[in-house]
């Protein structure tokens, strides 16, 4: 369900632990969005780690790929801005981790960022 969330300032809904964040209410064909980036997403996931690891080791020191995947956490993806957003990454209780994505296949991702 559709909801708007305080923190965030933003519209978010949940589909197959993906979160989707919106600056204003999505039209009514939300839903084939999400679907469509959910199933890139997922199935680009290792290409997206690949991506963040060099940054990840830099940082936090070296972990295994599976190590890396489930300490990401559930990403907040904001479609309209083209960044993913890892708020509950668990490397550490302080650090947001950012991607910005230019296409719908998450294969041309750039300026990964790790803040605090």
């Amino acid at each position: 369900m559709m909801e708007f969330n305080e923190d965030l300032e933003q519209f978010v809904f949940e589909y197959k632990g993906l979160i989707f964040a919106w600056d204003e209410e999505p039209r009514k064909d939300y839903m084939e969005q999400v679907k469509k980036i959910s199933e890139k997403y997922n199935t680009h996931l290792d290409l997206i780690i690949e991506f963040m690891m060099p940054n990840i080791t830099e940082v936090f020191g070296k972990f295994s790929f599976n190590e890396v995947k489930e300490k990401l956490g559930k990403p907040v993806i904001d479609y309209d801005n083209g960044q993913v957003n890892y708020f509950e990454q668990s490397f550490d209780d302080m650090h947001i981790f950012t991607f910005e994505f230019l296409d719908d296949e998450f294969r041309d991702l750039q300026y990964f960022s790790i803040d605090g």
